[in-house]
Order: structure tokens, then C-alpha cells, then sequence
């Protein structure tokens, strides 16, 4: 174990970090555990620990994988729903000097083989405290290797696997990867994103900045650790020494209790969970005015103008628009002191440098749309065993290319337009489908909607557009063509509505394009008429 790191918080001076004298993610705990060692620091629904508690708590687990012979470089995947022994697992694995790599608990047991197989995973840790989906995990893949520890609760380990190679490590350890996340690429096929530790320091300092967080703070986290919003919220609260609450599924009544409360100072979630909550207060008629949220943000996906005024409305504060990508984060935000449109993703953040560019490179025009390029000391290193996407993603010059389409507005903003590959090409124009899913979420019949397209014979493409309506009634084609009236150009207007009951989640809580992408193809391929009614069908959420 790398005891230096533990020490080195006595150097630094109370309650003020500086990235500069890191080198090591989890010193940020050492840190607050000398400083403010019995502040909340992080609770899941069976267990809270102080920041005291929490150090303890990663050193016992560092010794765990010392013991298990875990070595520097090594890969350690961590089999997860949202609970505090998926944090404690991934601070200590990074304090012995290993990579971590946290999975989601609820997918299939072949994926998450897949997973560990594209990492090369040294020894997997399922965290079944409080965690059935992980029980699962660990049940499907006949692990019954049972470490109790009052702090972090109940986890299940694997044996070493004998083939696993360790990585050699760069002489500068915050060079060295602190974190793999994966992701998909257009192939489907998953990627392991690796940040750095400088990458993640700079992640929390940054957020913590922008997100205005103190020590006081208490951050509620419904984004899982298994993805960039939820190590984002991670990183922030514990950098500012704030606590954070985690959440291993969304429960509305929960969390509308919390905020209500007064417990919770901080938000920060993607659109659609915003949607669900607002819609939850709006029915339930529960009452928030006792709220003591000092900022809420959202990312992960396009912002529906109607519902920034709905969560606005609803919490009397401005809802701060942000971007970042699993690659690179954060990377751009709204500010909360200034009335900015739901299109916008606001300016760049402290360190991060941004280009618009045409195919060829070129750096685009004003209002002209193009791809958003980034440069930042929080990027990744690249994809894990992956040069071919690495170069690809990875620019000269030290640029990522996002593969979002953006435009730069007149004040400076960055207006978001979409994915370069969720792009709908209609009789020879572009059609961005946060533009169509704008105008149908405005219409009253509409919780949410989402769109994409699909190929037809003659090489053209529909536009095919899901929608959750707000209640059970039926919704006609000619109602909703009729709402959409001149908000939208012919071309743009959906070809194709389905309706479902509600529409497929992925984890995050964003919706589920590919999967949708799927159900667009299966569909016949008669048009709808003017009048005709639109089709329902259900889906369900992973």
C-alpha cells in the first residue's frame, strides 16, 4: 500500500485542497478525514460513514487486496449497484496502486463477463450490501466468497484470475489511471475510458468550483458510480468535503421527502429524472417549499425548454445546463446568475478549451453547426487495448472529438444540436431530433418523447418519434401533428408516433436510444395518416 498517501494530508492546510499537491484520488479522503473527520461523508440507504470512518475504511479494504495479492497495475472490477462499498472499493483499489473499474449490478451476467474480459479484471468485488441486483451478479457467477466489514457492509470475491498481466505504471503517479469507465462506441461494442488521477482531481476541483460546494453541503446521488455523473458527484462532494447521499434506484417518494426536508443543498441529475420528479410533486401535490437546495444542475442529455421551466418554477432556482462526456468532464455550463436558453450548454469551464469544426477540421463560423472538439486536463488517456477508437476520438494538437453537434452563439454560449450519429438525413436535409423532441415535449399530451430515425428502401429516412403521453387517454396523430402546427418544418415532422406506457431507461436514467433504434426498425412500413391514431406499445427499463 502506498503509505505516503495516508501521510501526505498532513501537509496540507485545513479544509483547502490544491491539485498541485496530489497525486493520488484518494488523498482528497485522507485529507477531510484529518481535517473534518467526523463530517457526514457518504451513506447509501443501510449505512452512513463520516470521513473518519470512510479512510478507515479504504485502508482495511487496501490491506483486503494486498492480501489477495492484488499488485500495481492490476485491474480490479467492482460489480455494483449504488452503495458505499462500491466507493470504498474503487478508493482503495486506486490507494494499492491498481485500476479500478466499476460495473453495473443490473446488467446480464454475459455482459458483465464481456466487461471484465475487456479489462482483463485481476479479481472481481461484487457489493451486495443492500444490493440484489449484485447478489445476483455474484450468484450467476458462482461467487460465494463471503468479507464482512461493518463500514462498508458485505461483498463477494472472486478468485485471482492467474492470466491477468499487470500494466507497468508511469514514473508520475498522477499519471497513472485512477479509473476505467466503459461506454459504447457506434459499433456497440464496450470501451474502457481511462482517466487519470490528475483527471479525476481536477474533475473534483473543478465541479466543486462551478457547483459552488462547501463542506455544509450535502449532495443526493441518484447517478450510479458505474458512470461518468455518478464518479462526477463522487469526486465533487468529496473534494469539497461535502456529503454525498447515494441512491441504488430512484424512488421518488424518497427523494422528494429529502429535498422537502431541508437535507439535500445540492442536485444534480439527468432530464429525465427531473421529469419524473417534477411530475411526481405535481401530482402527489407535495409540498417543497421547505426545500434548502442552494443549486441544482442537469447533464447527460438535450434539456426540454418546458421542463427548465417546470424545475425552475418549481424550486425557484435557475436550472444550470451542463456537458461533459464520459471522455472529458465537466466541459461546459450555464451559470446560475444568468438566463440562459434550454438550448444552451453555457461556457467553457475553468481549463477546458473548445473548437467548433467543420468534416475537414476546419474551425466553423458562428451559429454554423459542426462538431464540438475539447481540451482539458480532465480528458482521458484514451480507451483501454483500444487504439483504433483511441485515434479516432483523439485529435492532434491534444484535441477530443466529441461526435456533438454544437453551434457558438453571438454571447459566447455553446448551443448544443445533437449526436453526429443520431443525425436524421430527411430528403437531403438535417433533421436533430432535440429539436423535434423539444417541440412535441411542449405539447400539453406530452410527458416526454424521443426521437431517431431509420432507414428506408429508397436511401431516405423517417423520422420515427416514441412518446410517453402524461396519462392513459389516447392521443391521435392529427392532435399532435396539429400541436406541432409551424414550430416545425415539414421534413422534420415525425413520419412515424408510437406511444408507450413509459419509455426505456438505461441506468443513468437517460433514455434509452438503441434501444428504441431497435424497436423503430421492427416497425411496418406504412406511414401514418392525419388522422389515423397512433400506435402504443410497452417497453421495459433494464
Amino acid at each position: 500500500m502506498d503509505r505516503a498517501v495516508t501521510a501526505s494530508a498532513g501537509t496540507m492546510a485545513p479544509k483547502s485542497l490544491s491539485p498541485m499537491h496530489l497525486f493520488r484520488a484518494s488523498q482528497v479522503i485522507a485529507h477531510w478525514a484529518e481535517f473534518t473527520p467526523d463530517a457526514p461523508a457518504i451513506s447509501d440507504p443501510c449505512r452512513g460513514l463520516s470521513y473518519r470512518e470512510l479512510e478507515h475504511a479504504i485502508d482495511r479494504a487496501a490491506q483486503l487486496l494486498l492480501e489477495r495479492n492484488v499488485r500495481t497495475g492490476d485491474r480490479v472490477t467492482i460489480v455494483a449497484e449504488n452503495n458505499v462499498a462500491a466507493a470504498v472499493y474503487m478508493f482503495a483499489t486506486q490507494r494499492v496502486n491498481a485500476w479500478p473499474a466499476i460495473i453495473n449490478a443490473r446488467l446480464g451476467h454475459r455482459e458483465i463477463q464481456g466487461l471484465q474480459e475487456c479489462v482483463g479484471s485481476r479479481l472481481t468485488i461484487f457489493a451486495v450490501d443492500g444490493a440484489p441486483a449484485a447478489s445476483g451478479a455474484a450468484a450467476s457467477a458462482g461467487i460465494d466468497d463471503a468479507i464482512e466489514d461493518a463500514s462498508s457492509g458485505r461483498v463477494l470475491l472472486s478468485n485471482v484470475n492467474p492470466m491477468c498481466e499487470p500494466e507497468l505504471a508511469p514514473a508520475l503517479g498522477e499519471h497513472q489511471v485512477g479509473l476505467l469507465i466503459f461506454t459504447s462506441g457506434t459499433t456497440g461494442k464496450p470501451k474502457a475510458v481511462m482517466l487519470s488521477h490528475h483527471a479525476l482531481i481536477h474533475l473534483g476541483a473543478v465541479l466543486s468550483k462551478s457547483r459552488r460546494t462547501s463542506s455544509k453541503d450535502s449532495y443526493n446521488g441518484v447517478a450510479p458510480l458505474s458512470h461518468i455523473m455518478g464518479i462526477a458527484n463522487l469526486m465533487n462532494a468529496t473534494w469539497s468535503g461535502a456529503g454525498l447521499r447515494l441512491m441504488p434506484r430512484l424512488e421518488l417518494p424518497v427523494l422528494a421527502r429529502s429535498i422537502a426536508s431541508g437535507e439535500i443543498s445540492h442536485l444534480s441529475f439527468v432530464p429525465t429524472v427531473y421529469s419524473r420528479l417534477v411530475e411526481y410533486v405535481e401530482t402527489s401535490h407535495y409540498d417543497m417549499s421547505g426545500h434548502r437546495l442552494r443549486y441544482i444542475s442537469c447533464g447527460g442529455a438535450p434539456l426540454d425548454p418546458l421542463l427548465k421551466q417546470r424545475v425552475e418554477a418549481l424550486f425557484k432556482l435557475r436550472l444550470v445546463n451542463g456537458y461533459g462526456m464520459t471522455e472529458c468532464a465537466p466541459a461546459v455550463r450555464s451559470r446560475p446568475d444568468f438566463d440562459s436558453p434550454a438550448q444552451s450548454i453555457g461556457w467553457p469551464e475553468e481549463g477546458v478549451e473548445t473548437r467548433i469544426v467543420t468534416p475537414d477540421g476546419t474551425t466553423c463560423e458562428p451559429n454554423d453547426v459542426g462538431e464540438l472538439w475539447l481540451r482539458s486536463s480532465t480528458q482521458m488517456m484514451g480507451y483501454y487495448r483500444n487504439p483504433e477508437e483511441t485515434t479516432a476520438a483523439l485529435r492532434p494538437g491534444g484535441w477530443l472529438a466529441t461526435g456533438d453537434l454544437a453551434q457558438l452563439m453571438s454571447d459566447g454560449q455553446i448551443a448544443l444540436v445533437g449526436r453526429r450519429k443520431e443525425m436524421i438525413i430527411r430528403s437531403g436535409f438535417n433533421v436533430y431530433p432535440a429539436e423535434v423532441e423539444a417541440a412535441l415535449n411542449r405539447l400539453p399530451q406530452v410527458l416526454q418523447s424521443a426521437v431517431v430515425g431509420r432507414k428506408t428502401r429508397d436511401g431516405n429516412e423517417e423520422v420515427i418519434a416514441f412518446i410517453q403521453p402524461r396519462c392513459a387517454a389516447a392521443i391521435s396523430t392529427a392532435q399532435i401533428l396539429a400541436g406541432l402546427g409551424d414550430n416545425l418544418a415539414p421534413y422534420k415532422r415525425p413520419q412515424r408516433i408510437v406511444l408507450l406506457d413509459s419509455l426505456p431507461l438505461v441506468a443513468t436514467g437517460k433514455i434509452w436510444k438503441s434501444k428504441l433504434a431497435e424497436m423503430a426498425a421492427e416497425l411496418p412500413a406504412a406511414e401514418l395518416r392525419p388522422n389515423q391514431q397512433a400506435s402504443r406499445q410497452t417497453t421495459s427499463t433494464p
